[in-house]
């Protein structure tokens, strides 16, 4: 008898705590949205400008448009699979993955992707198909304020779940 009573409270609890660690975007802040914006503007001065002091080389890499570091976050065409062709879908949902500290990778996912993967595994992170469904990009926090270290080419390396 006691045990009729006690399995289904407990699958009421392991489905209330799957409920509880259900991945949530949130829409970027203004200073994203302004680099997201320079990324779709193929702006690449704004865009280098934006980065973290750490990030130099990476930096002068994209203000003399390296055509590999060019292809991956501007593209070569509408379309692609590059960072700009993500970012050119809004509303964008941001994903924040701590990687330390003072550091977190955020997957910045297209109009409705977000939600159409979590859909399928509401209990862990679904990435979806970098470059496609989502851009990664690295941040770094100095004295308060969140640079991007990597114009995100986090993106195209291998990415693991952050459940």
């Amino acid at each position: 008898m006691l045990r009729r009573f006690i399995f289904p409270a407990m699958a009421a609890g392991l489905l209330a705590s799957a409920c509880a660690t259900t991945p949530q975007c949130r829409p970027p802040t203004d200073a994203e949205r302004q680099l997201f914006g320079a990324i779709v503007a193929h702006d690449e001065a704004t865009v280098a400008s934006a980065m973290a002091p750490s990030a130099s080389g990476t930096a002068a890499r994209l203000r003399n448009l390296d055509p590999a570091l060019e292809a991956q976050v501007f593209g070569s065409r509408m379309g692609d699979r590059s960072v700009r062709t993500v970012l050119m879908r809004p509303p964008l949902c941001l994903y924040d993955a701590a990687d330390g500290r003072n550091a977190r990778t955020t997957y910045v996912f297209a109009n409705g992707r977000f939600d159409a993967l979590q859909a399928a595994s509401p209990s862990q992170l679904a990435l979806g198909t970098p470059g496609v469904d989502h851009a990664a990009c690295r941040f770094v926090e100095i004295d308060g304020v969140w640079h991007l270290e990597d114009a995100c080419l986090s993106t195209f390396s291998a990415t693991a779940s952050s459940s």
